[in-house]
C-alpha cells in the first residue's frame, strides 16, 4: 500500500504545473548582479517569458503594464494597458525596436487605431462614436514627431516566492538620460498573479 501511495504522489507531482522561471529568466538571474545592464538579447527572452510587465507597482496594481506579443532580434510588439482616467481603462498595441544590443526604442508606429477602452467599474467595452471620440482626443495630445525615446534596463533582483524579476527602466532622449522618467518594472512569471493585476489612477 505504501508503494502504491508513493507512486500516486510521484504521478501527481509530475502532472502539476512546474514552478520556477523559464530558461531566459533563470539565465538573467544566474548571470546578473544588481545594477548590471540587461542586454537586448536578454530583454527579448524576458519579454516572451514573463506573463506581464508591471510598472511602478503598488500592491496588486500597476501604473501601466505590458504584455509582449512577439519579440525577435529586431524588436518586439506589445499590448500596453493603463487607466486613462478615473472611469476608463485603455489598451493599445505598439512596437519598439532594439538598438546596440542595449536599447528598446519607440518607433513611428500608428498605435492610436488599436486603442480599446473599458469602463473601470464593470469592464464593459466602449464602442462606436464614444470610442472614436476618445481615440481622436488621444491623437490630438500626441506630439507632432512620434518616437524618439529609448529605454535600457538594469537588473535589480528577483523574488523566488512571488516568481518575479525586478528591473529599473531608464529613459533616454537623444542619448541623454532623463532620471525623472525612471520606472521600476516588476516582471510577473506566475500567470494567475499577472492576470489579477489592475491599474491605479
Amino acid at each position: 500500500m505504501r508503494h502504491f501511495v508513493s507512486a500516486i504522489l510521484v504521478l501527481m507531482l509530475s502532472l502539476a504545473p512546474a514552478l520556477g522561471y523559464d530558461a531566459a529568466g533563470q539565465a538573467v538571474i544566474d548571470r546578473l548582479k544588481a545594477g548590471k545592464l540587461v542586454t537586448a538579447t536578454e530583454l527579448a527572452g524576458l519579454m516572451m517569458g514573463a506573463e506581464r510587465w508591471c510598472y511602478n507597482q503598488r500592491d496588486d496594481e500597476c501604473g501601466w503594464s505590458d504584455i509582449y506579443l512577439s519579440a525577435d532580434a529586431e524588436g518586439a510588439e506589445y499590448e500596453m494597458s493603463h487607466a486613462w482616467n478615473e472611469k476608463v481603462d485603455i489598451a493599445l498595441v505598439d512596437r519598439g525596436e532594439f538598438r546596440e544590443d542595449r536599447y528598446f526604442c519607440e518607433t513611428d508606429n500608428d498605435w492610436v487605431r488599436s486603442i480599446r477602452a473599458y469602463s473601470r467599474d464593470d469592464g464593459v467595452a466602449l464602442e462606436g462614436r464614444e470610442l472614436a471620440s476618445m481615440r481622436k482626443a488621444i491623437a490630438e495630445l500626441l506630439p507632432a514627431e512620434k518616437g524618439g525615446a529609448c529605454f535600457d534596463y538594469l537588473y535589480r533582483g528577483h523574488d523566488e516566492a512571488a516568481q518575479t524579476i525586478t528591473l529599473l527602466q531608464r529613459q533616454f532622449r537623444d542619448g541623454v538620460h532623463a532620471p525623472e522618467q525612471d520606472a521600476e518594472v516588476t516582471l510577473h512569471f506566475d500567470a494567475e498573479t499577472a492576470e489579477n493585476l489592475g491599474w491605479y489612477w
